[in-house]
């Protein structure tokens, strides 16, 4: 009796294993499929689908001039909060200095911040020493090197695709855009700027406008809202409107203020008198072409739900359907975002010396406030 019983257990126990794997496996199978035929959107027959793309796919590489000087300088500028990356960042990092090989490479650390902060821009030193979160530390820290000195700033979570020349010779300030599914779909509006990949010469116009403000909207609760790029995207609006025409495109304020002008996605040319305080908005598909995969999910459920969605979001869902989520076409991609999420999640791969990757980087001495080789020499190309 005692054996029969035993049997049955056994039987139930392997039949409940077995389910359990069969389950496991279905879900790998139909997260394979996703992957392989990308996110599902059932879109009615009826919809026009190119009367709700709002960003067309780009069809030119992106604009330059032929200036012997560019306007923004041969300079990238990287952050963390102290010299040991997490190894993850590597190939990240090398990439920058590959593809950029006549570039100088500036790396700043909490302490180096710091001391920037105390000699150039004091009034804002209280605010990032009480800043509770790190990522509101790194963003007031990027517009202050690129206000100070200029030139390129990318996470670390960024990759370099092709060199970067191209990208300082003809406008003074470049701001990349997210994708727009990720501000239609994640916080429904049509446009937003990124803040993890800026070019800009020192001294514009519009940094110091975002250095005067920042203060003042240390009261939200969300970094994106106080530091990141919802707060960069509102001093844009007011940038634009304060100086209209004179310091930036007429297409490009319109723009920001009726979303059914599409001008900016395209770029537009403007006098060449206005280059230096200009901010130029190309396509998200020259730096933010790539989607965060956490956000597989949630896009798959809001836009399964297309007819009950408002136009915005049905704009991102239509955006999505042709554009996809996993395999992104972009013939002129210069930067990968890879969506670490690193200010939410610690590493767990090791860490490298900034000094391992690059033996010559540039860092701000704390104890005398002037940029310092940490290196005798930079290898010759």
């Amino acid at each position: 009796m005692m054996n029969m019983r035993r049997k049955a257990c056994i039987r139930k126990s392997v039949k409940a294993a077995f389910i359990i794997v069969l389950v496991f496996v279905i879900i790998f199978h139909i997260r394979i499929l996703f992957e392989e035929s990308d996110i599902k959107i059932i879109i009615n027959e009826d919809i026009d689908v190119q009367a709700y793309l709002l960003e067309p796919l780009t069809t030119d590489d992106f604009p330059t001039s032929g200036h012997v000087t560019p306007l923004i300088p041969h300079v990238i500028h990287q952050t963390w909060k102290n010299r040991m990356i997490p190894l993850v960042f590597h190939e990240n990092v090398r990439s920058f200095i590959d593809n950029n090989p006549e570039f100088e490479y500036r790396f700043w650390t909490d302490e180096s911040a710091r001391s920037l902060i105390q000699h150039q821009h004091p009034d804002l030193l209280d605010l990032f020493d009480n800043y509770v979160e790190p990522v509101r530390r790194a963003d007031l820290l990027r517009y202050v090197v690129l206000y100070e000195f200029g030139g390129v700033y990318a996470d670390l979570d960024t990759r370099c695709l092709r060199p970067l020349e191209q990208v300082i010779s003809q406008y003074a300030c470049v701001l990349s855009p997210e994708p727009y599914e990720h501000a239609s779909l994640i916080f429904n509006t049509e446009f937003m700027v990124t803040n993890s990949i800026m070019f800009c010469r020192a001294g514009h116009p519009f940094l110091k406008q975002v250095l005067q403000n920042i203060a003042d909207f240390n009261h939200f609760s969300q970094d994106i809202d106080s530091t990141g790029p919802n707060f960069l995207t509102y001093q844009l609006r007011i940038y634009n409107r304060l100086n209209g025409g004179r310091l930036s495109n007429v297409p490009v304020h319109k723009q920001l203020d009726n979303a059914r002008n599409r001008v900016y996605f395209k770029g537009t040319q403007i006098p060449t008198e206005y280059f230096s305080d200009y901010v130029f908005i190309p396509s998200s598909q020259y730096f933010q072409n790539e989607l965060d995969q956490i956000r597989f999910d949630q896009f798959q459920k809001l836009c399964s739900s297309f007819r009950r969605l408002n136009m915005v979001q049905m704009r991102g869902c239509v955006t999505l359907k042709i554009r996809g989520f996993f395999k992104r076409e972009s013939r002129f991609e210069f930067t990968k975002h890879t969506f670490h999420h690193t200010g939410n999640t610690p590493s767990h791969e090791g860490n490298v010396d900034i000094q391992d990757i690059i033996p010559w980087f540039l860092g701000y001495d704390i104890s005398y406030p002037i940029l310092r080789k940490h290196h005798i020499s930079k290898p010759n190309y």
